[in-house]
């Protein structure tokens, strides 16, 4: 049961931290489910390397009861099923392998809250002079009792701000279509039977700073005729892709009476210098079934009935042949009867 509530809290915190409308769905969940809210749900900033700034979340106690709420601080590192989604890192020993977000955050304070007591928190984040450039990725988490207990429970009790901070220097900005694919059902690849399809885009992030590509894709038929055109990761604020990870985006093509061939174009930009990035594929729907299955009812309607036909027909003429010899012979005995009666 902790594992099943656990992986529910994970699926809501990375909704809310690379999807626009994630935030909306955090947040309701945390009205319904502990007993708090927080204010923001996510945070973006740029601190320089020697500086802090202090930040205010506001937490709330909707519940009739007073509450202890403990302060927690988490790195995230990105899923590896390319979702975007995050992987909270929870052992308090363990750090994202890149630039650690914990090691920018101070002290957080354990307080108390009335039954409907809103309190602002203030979190400061001071970045050493010494720090690598990149990104910082992690969450300040609120929850009743210390937050340290049980993680597990902890993780699902509580409600948190997520935190994207970048810090300049030697920023690595780049960004790959690791591979852009049609999808038809389960398959990927160049031909399918029948639409409906989806066209899916992967995106590699091999820089050291989260980057929001965008763009759009164009499908066209064999005669250049554009049948669906669409934008990329359109949402507010755009999904994210992190350093050293893969995120896939997947849209279906509205068209879904499919036939001939099709070719899809993608122009993405990224990055603060508006760097761009094309992407050609060219896929086929034939429903082969369909054609297989009338070559069949062509052949057999070609050569199989005609053979029915002919076998049919000495058929007939067997049978015919054989009643006219069968009444033949009686007439024949009946001759020679009376011929012999005459003699």
């Amino acid at each position: 049961m902790k594992k099943a509530r656990s992986f529910f809290a994970l699926i809501l915190l990375g909704l809310m931290v690379l999807s626009g409308g994630g935030a909306k769905v955090f947040a309701q969940s945390s009205n319904q489910g502990n007993g708090l809210k927080i204010a923001p749900v996510r945070t973006d900033l740029t601190i320089e390397k020697g500086g802090s700034r202090q930040v205010s979340l506001f937490v709330e106690n909707i519940t009739a009861s007073t509450l202890t709420v403990g302060g927690v601080k988490n790195d995230f590192v990105s899923s590896d099923d390319e979702s975007g989604e995050p992987r909270v890192i929870l052992d308090d020993d363990k750090s994202a392998p890149g630039n650690s977000f914990k090691t920018l955050v101070g002290a957080l304070p354990t307080v108390q809250l009335k039954p409907n007591e809103r309190r602002e928190i203030r979190v400061t984040l001071s970045v050493p002079k010494n720090a690598a450039a990149g990104g910082y990725y992690g969450a300040i988490r609120f929850a009743p009792g210390s937050g340290e207990t049980d993680k597990n429970v902890s993780l699902t009790a509580s409600v948190g701000t997520i935190f994207l901070i970048r810090v300049p220097g030697d920023i690595k900005e780049q960004l790959q279509v690791e591979s852009f694919a049609i999808k038809g059902g389960n398959n990927t690849g160049s031909l399918f039977n029948s639409g409906p399809v989806n066209v899916v885009i992967r995106f590699k992030n091999s820089g050291n700073i989260h980057l929001q590509p965008f763009g759009k894709v164009t499908v066209k038929n064999f005669s250049g005729k554009v049948i669906d055109e669409f934008e990329i990761n359109n949402t507010q604020p755009r999904g994210s892709v992190l350093p050293g990870s893969i995120r896939k985006f997947d849209y279906p093509v509205k068209e879904k009476k499919l036939f001939g061939r099709y070719t899809a174009e993608g122009s993405f930009g990224y990055g603060s210098n508006g760097e761009l990035i094309l992407a050609k594929k060219t896929f086929y729907v034939i429903p082969f079934k369909m054609i297989a299955a009338v070559i069949f009812v062509l052949a057999f309607l070609i050569f199989g009935l005609p053979r029915l036909i002919r076998a049919y027909n000495r058929s007939v003429i067997r049978r015919a042949g054989g009643q006219t010899t069968s009444r033949a012979k009686p007439k024949a005995k009946a001759n020679q009867g009376s011929r012999q009666r005459r003699k």
